[in-house]
């Protein structure tokens, strides 16, 4: 079989963004194959939809793996297969042919071909004897989702794996490693509070816009109700003023009706007194 060549994954700093899980205890599907000089190691390094313990230090933080999220990184990542993550405990690497990684319903499932080395034959005996339980794998993440439940917990959904380091058992299935995705998780909590402020600020727009809307309301209609008062009153103010000529016009008609009727009345005693005078002459 050819040696792999140093590629530049070898060379390269560790990536910030590592995170390691372990399967361990009902959900691990870990087991040895073939006889005589041959040894398989084959089992399951994820399983989707499958929630993890709780991953939390000050809140409860659970996540899970959505199905398809380690198509792309089994193809373009060059995974070793690493007993306890220790690169100097290697079990096989996919680009030499002796790990291989298959992507199905039920998750990530690895096949490595153990090595004649001291670290495949003990690995292979710490197997057999149940001594090593659990299985691992160290990677970063390009996509995921989180939600917030209603007891205040946290749940993250892993939809895409960025790169895939290393998969293989290791001996004590305890603590993951969280650090990054606590880290995540600070940034989505950031990024909720963030919109929460964004709404609530945008609340106290739309609010402050209805009480100005409502307050331009009220002053038109205010100035409405002003101009329909201004309105009546020139009305009643015009009224008067043509009920007052009306009166004054009724007035002068009556004065001039009296006075002809004095002056018809001075006439005719004018007339007798006339008259009286005649006679007696």
């Amino acid at each position: 079989m050819p040696i792999p060549k140093e590629s530049k994954e070898d060379k390269k700093e560790p990536d910030t963004r590592l995170e390691r899980r372990i399967i361990s205890g009902e959900n691990i599907e870990m087991r040895l194959e073939g006889d005589g000089n041959e040894k398989r190691l084959v089992g399951y390094a994820a399983k989707f939809n499958s929630w993890s313990v709780d991953l939390g230090i000050w809140e409860k933080f659970r996540e899970k793996i959505a199905p398809g999220a380690f198509a792309d990184a089994i193809k373009t990542s060059d995974v070793r297969a690493l007993k306890n993550h220790d690169p100097n405990l290697i079990l096989g690497r996919t680009s030499s042919g002796t790990l291989s990684l298959v992507e199905n319903k039920t998750g990530l499932k690895f096949d490595i071909d153990v090595p004649n080395t001291t670290t495949g034959s003990d690995t292979v005996e710490e197997v057999r004897r149940g001594d090593i339980t659990g299985c691992s794998f160290a990677f970063t993440v390009d996509e995921d989702s989180w939600k917030y439940l209603d007891d205040g917990s946290v749940e993250r959904t892993i939809d895409k794996i960025g790169e895939l380091f290393d998969v293989g058992p290791v001996t004590y299935p305890a603590y993951p490693d969280t650090t990054v995705a606590a880290r995540s998780l600070d940034a989505f909590k950031e990024s909720r509070e963030k919109e929460q402020r964004e709404k609530a600020e945008k609340e106290q727009r739309d609010q402050q816009k209805k009480e100005e809307e409502a307050r331009i309301k009220e002053e038109e209609k205010q100035e409405q109700n002003k101009e329909q008062k201004s309105e009546r009153q020139q009305k009643r103010e015009q009224q008067k003023k043509e009920d007052e000529e009306k009166r004054q016009k009724e007035i002068d008609f009556e004065t001039k009706r009296r006075i002809a009727r004095s002056a018809r009345k001075l006439g005719r005693h004018k007339m007798r007194i006339e008259a009286s005078k005649s006679a007696n002459a």
